[in-house]
C-alpha cells in the first residue's frame, strides 16, 4: 500500500517541476517577445535572468552533469546561428535568446525548436514580403548577394545600401516570435 502511493508522490512532484520549468521558460520568451515588438531589441538583463533561473534549474535538478548539459545546450544554437549574426541575418537578442532557451531545453529539443523556428521565421517573412509588395525587390538583392559572397570569395554584411542613409525595416521581423511558437509547438507536443 505504501509503495504505490510513495510512486504516485514521486510522479506528482516530478510533473510538477517539469511543468514549472516550461511556465519559467515561457514566461521568458513572452516577455521577450513582448520587450522585441515594443522596443525592437531584448534587453540583456531579461536574457540573463532567463540564462541565470536555466542553468540554475538544471544544476538544481542534475547537479555537475546538469549543468554541463545545460551549458552545452546553450552554445549549440550560438555556434551555430553565430555566423548569421555575423552578416546581420539575426539580431544579438534572438541569438541569446535562443542560448536561454537552450538552459531549459536538451540539445535534442533546442536544434528541433531551432529548426521549427525558422521554418515560421521563412513563414512570416513571405507573409511580409506579400504584405509590403518587395517579394521580387527582396529576391533580387538576395541573389545579388549571394552572387557577391561568391565572386569576391568573403563575407559581408547583409544589409541593404539606401541613399537617404536609414535603415529600413523592410523584410526584417521580430525573430522572438517564432522562437516562442516553435518552444509551444514543441513543447505542446505538436512536431514530427
Amino acid at each position: 500500500m505504501f509503495i504505490p502511493i510513495f510512486k504516485t508522490v514521486l510522479l506528482i512532484k516530478y510533473a510538477m517541476e517539469g511543468a514549472m520549468c516550461i511556465i519559467v521558460l515561457f514566461l521568458i520568451l513572452i516577455v521577450a517577445v513582448i520587450m522585441d515588438l515594443l522596443s525592437g531589441k531584448i534587453y540583456n538583463e531579461w536574457i540573463l535572468i532567463g540564462m541565470a533561473a536555466g542553468l540554475s534549474r538544471a544544476a538544481w535538478q542534475g547537479g555537475g552533469n546538469g549543468l554541463v548539459y545545460a551549458l552545452l545546450s546553450m552554445a549549440v544554437p550560438a555556434a551555430l546561428l553565430y555566423p548569421i549574426f555575423k552578416i546581420g541575418g539575426l539580431g544579438a537578442g534572438d541569438l541569446k535568446l535562443l542560448a536561454a532557451a537552450g538552459c531549459f531545453l536538451t540539445i535534442k529539443e533546442i536544434l528541433i525548436c531551432l529548426g521549427i523556428s525558422f521554418f515560421i521565421g521563412a513563414v512570416f517573412s513571405l507573409l511580409k514580403m506579400t504584405a509590403e509588395k518587395n517579394f521580387l525587390q527582396r529576391m533580387k538583392y538576395l541573389l545579388s548577394y549571394i552572387l557577391d559572397v561568391f565572386k569576391y570569395r568573403e563575407w559581408k554584411f547583409y544589409k541593404e545600401d539606401f541613399k537617404d542613409g536609414r535603415e529600413k525595416r523592410e523584410g526584417k521581423i521580430h525573430f522572438s516570435l517564432p522562437i516562442l511558437l516553435a518552444v509551444a509547438i514543441y513543447k505542446g507536443g505538436i512536431y514530427w
